[in-house]
């Protein structure tokens, strides 16, 4: 096979992995982020992950980083914060020289389509594959076309957050109190205390982002008792969080644990209200009045800010000009999805099945959505079903069913 032209849209962890694949096979790879390296997990940096770093690196970013002298890299068993995994692993990966100069930082990939075709010619047809893909770039110098012969998109999700209202939807007054509501997984005892201490914040959500948030409020309160939290789950259990028995990810467990221990001692400025959803809000007095309805009827919330850390989904605008087959629930890729659905795997992100690289495939050739973003609303994605992705995606654009650059090297990813 020729070289191929791909292009990595997003330089995160499964960006940077795929484009390391992608050179290792000697194919002509360039990587588009719009901001930084590892932009999106540098967001939420301070937050420190609940799978040991054996399970979060590859086999072969470790060769590239120990043939770059590099041998001061963290233990398999440690359990590492965002910042750590980016500075002790995805960043000198990223700054090889093998792969500095094939990243372009500050490349904000706008939409991708076919040249010469629309998306309702030659449907589902593999002569697409012969057009190479159009993508347009917004730079601080201006806007480019860039081409490829394969695309992979490994934006992620982070930064594409859900509403908040009822039923999925903006409540009334919502998109109006932007200034008050935050969607990330804030830090609210270094980098955005200011924002939070001596405030009365409302908590939305049911997830381990919103069971992280409410363990941070717990020491912020400790530290300056005038901060309150109020924390609405959809849940109708008066705890939120079923444990998993015999948790594997022991820190995944004491977060649990913790979580349902501050949702039950309703304590120390933090009140769990179970059961609701959010209504509207509406502006009152410098403040913010949050109507939620519960089982006994609606009841205004008086808050400074929201903190709602309801989830994200895939930014489906970047392929909206290709021919790609999502799921009407998750709003992932439809094989993959399907895939997810019937192993019956459930929300344990341990439990997800391997992908199989068939389910990578869309109607669109040479088009993939790997990482994250694959996963659509779904959250359960782990690091390592995404490097199972970059190992699928090159059995396919390479014809190669049994190639597998992880299985040679010790420590492979699989």
């Amino acid at each position: 096979m020729k070289p191929l032209r791909i292009a990595i849209l997003g330089a995160g962890p499964i960006g940077i992995e795929a484009a390391l694949y992608a050179q290792e096979l000697g194919h002509d790879v360039f990587v588009l982020e719009k901001g930084r390296i590892g932009e999106n997990l540098s967001r939420w940096g301070h937050v420190t992950l609940f799978s040991p770093f054996e399970m979060n690196r590859t086999a072969l970013g470790l060769a590239a980083l120990g043939a770059g002298g590099m041998d001061d890299l963290p233990s398999g068993e440690e359990a590492l914060s965002g910042f750590e995994h980016l500075r002790r692993y995805l960043l000198p990966l990223a700054r090889l020289p093998r792969l500095a100069n094939l990243i372009f930082e500050d490349h904000r990939v706008v939409t991708v389509g076919k040249e010469g075709l629309l998306k309702g010619e030659k449907i589902a047809d593999a002569d697409r594959l012969e057009a190479p893909f159009r993508i347009l770039v917004e730079t601080a110098a201006g806007e480019k076309i860039f081409h490829a012969d394969r695309v992979i998109d490994a934006t992620g999700t982070y930064g594409n957050p859900r509403h908040m209202g009822a039923g999925g939807i903006p409540a009334p007054g919502e998109r109006a109190a932007a200034e008050i509501i935050s969607y990330d997984l804030d830090d609210p005892l270094e980098r955005d205390r200011g924002r939070y201490a001596g405030r009365r914040t409302l908590l939305v959500g049911g997830g381990l982002s919103a069971a992280t948030s409410a363990l941070a409020w717990r020491t912020l309160a400790s530290d300056d008792p005038s901060t309150s939290l109020l924390w609405v789950t959809r849940t109708e259990a008066e705890l939120p969080y079923a444990p998993i028995p015999g948790d594997p990810l022991r820190r995944r467990a004491a977060l649990v644990e913790e979580a349902n221990r501050i949702a039950a001692a309703r304590t120390g400025g933090i009140r769990h209200l179970p059961h609701r959803r959010v209504d509207s809000l509406r502006r009152d007095n410098g403040s913010w009045r949050v109507r939620v309805l519960g089982p006994a009827g609606s009841e205004e919330l008086r808050v400074d800010r929201i903190l709602a850390n309801v989830g994200y989904r895939p930014d489906e605008s970047l392929y909206s000009e290709l021919q790609i087959h999502s799921c009407y629930a998750s709003s992932g890729p439809m094989k993959l999805a399907a895939a997810l659905l019937e192993s019956a795997a459930g929300s344990d992100c341990l439990s997800q099945p391997a992908t199989e690289s068939e389910t990578l495939q869309n109607p669109e050739p040479g088009f993939f959505i790997l990482g994250a973003k694959s996963y659509g609303r779904n959250s359960a994605f782990l690091l390592r079903n995404g490097f199972d992705q970059i190992r699928g995606a090159f059995q396919l654009i390479e014809e190669r069913p049994d190639l597998d650059l992880y299985a040679v090297r010790p420590g492979s990813a699989a």
